[in-house]
């Protein structure tokens, strides 16, 4: 009897409801005993139950930083994306995108992590990814960078890569990048600014490939951030080498601070042009001579307003005297940047820190920045986007 109503159900689907399916462009396929066993493990992966008990910082910290971020009347201060629609004690979800605080490193705000993929899909992704960012590992930062499962990382396990996630891929090819043109891996007295630090996934990538980074500071606009920074680099026994610096003491810290790299992933295009122009302007009145910048733009340095416009701050680089030094795409091969939906490049600038030599040159625009410009050009920079997560 239940072979005969297994047997009438397979009927059903495939001669009913697939092609019913088709027509609203849903394709369904039978999957085997193992990948059902394997679809189960990771859906319940990506639930968050079992992170419920993983944070068990004090949430009056997090409320602190929210009430004193929104005193804060800085230019930095003003969020296009980053503007809290509903929070509770877990859970913040930013315009339309959110992230469980429970499981900040899985699919999220500040994670992309293909979790939206059938398992199988999400599996290849990462192994397509994985490979391409081994190519480009000369620093041999796989055999020394780990991952874990700490607070939601979705990840899948190679043969000779091990346990893979966004998290470790990622800073694996901004750190060989950082280090084929700076040395980053070689330096004992490099001090980091880290603005749009996130959770801090740098910060513990970056002290993991070189413990012998003399400081590291982070800061960011968003309270869930900075908190969530705290108890991340705290879990990874990082609190006393990483300055968490919460927004509010921002201006007070950097008064007398030195730093040699500043770094921006994914931070300006999510941020005003206001807010743009004021760290640019600190980081030179600070002589920080080394800019690291990860645009969300497949190529272009462009802000991203309250009202949905975008503006070009690429002369506004050239202007404060950061002339692009280095560029290369995460990855060569556009096939793959297509399948993989990640078409971002990693951008160095450099600031001669001579004035008087910028001064003879004059205020030429950087023939690098200019092509840039010309291809921005060619877009209508009024236009309004829309960010799907």
């Amino acid at each position: 009897m239940l072979a005969r109503l297994q047997s009438l159900v397979k009927r059903f689907g495939r001669d009913i409801l697939r092609p019913l399916l088709w027509r609203v462009g849903i394709n369904v396929d039978g999957i085997t005993p193992e990948e059902r066993v394997a679809f189960e493990g990771f859906q319940r992966h990506l639930s968050g139950r079992k992170f419920a008990a993983t944070s068990s910082a004090d949430t009056a910290r997090l409320l602190d930083l929210r009430t004193r971020y929104a005193r804060v009347n800085l230019p930095i201060a003003a969020h296009s994306i980053w503007r809290t629609t509903r929070t509770s004690d877990t859970y913040t979800r930013f315009a339309k995108i959110g992230v469980d605080l429970r499981a900040f490193r899985g699919h999220s705000a500040y994670v992309w992590s293909y979790a939206g993929s059938d398992p199988r899909v999400a599996k290849m992704k990462y192994f397509i990814f994985a490979n391409a960012v081994r190519q480009k590992d000369s620093a041999g930062l796989f055999g020394r960078l780990h991952e874990d499962d700490a607070f939601g990382s979705i990840g899948f396990d190679f043969p000779g890569m091990g346990l893979v996630s966004r998290d470790l891929l990622d800073s694996i090819r901004e750190i060989n990048f950082l280090h084929k043109h700076l040395n980053v891996l070689g330096c004992d007295d490099l001090r980091v600014l880290d603005i749009g630090a996130g959770y801090g996934r740098m910060a513990h990538r970056m002290l993991e490939a070189n413990p012998r980074i003399k400081s590291y500071a982070c800061v960011d606009a968003v309270p869930e951030s900075t908190y969530l920074c705290e108890l991340y680099l705290k879990y990874r026994k990082l609190q006393d080498r990483v300055r968490v610096i919460a927004l509010d003491e921002v201006e007070d810290n950097l008064v007398s601070a030195q730093f040699d790299l500043a770094l921006n992933i994914h931070s300006f295009s999510e941020c005003p042009y206001a807010a743009i122009e004021w760290w640019l302007t600190r980081l030179r009145t600070m002589n920080v001579r080394h800019l690291f910048i990860v645009p969300n733009q497949a190529i272009g340095f462009l802000s991203l307003e309250p009202n949905g416009d975008q503006r070009d701050y690429a002369p506004l680089l050239n202007a404060l005297g950061y002339e692009l030094v280095a560029r290369e795409p995460v990855f060569d091969d556009p096939a793959v940047e297509e399948l993989m939906a990640v078409r971002d490049s990693l951008y160095l600038f450099e600031r001669d820190p001579r004035p008087a030599s910028r001064a003879r040159r004059g205020a030429r625009t950087d023939p690098a920045l200019g092509a840039v410009a010309r291809s921005i050009a060619q877009t209508d920079q009024s236009r309004k986007i829309s960010y799907l997560y």
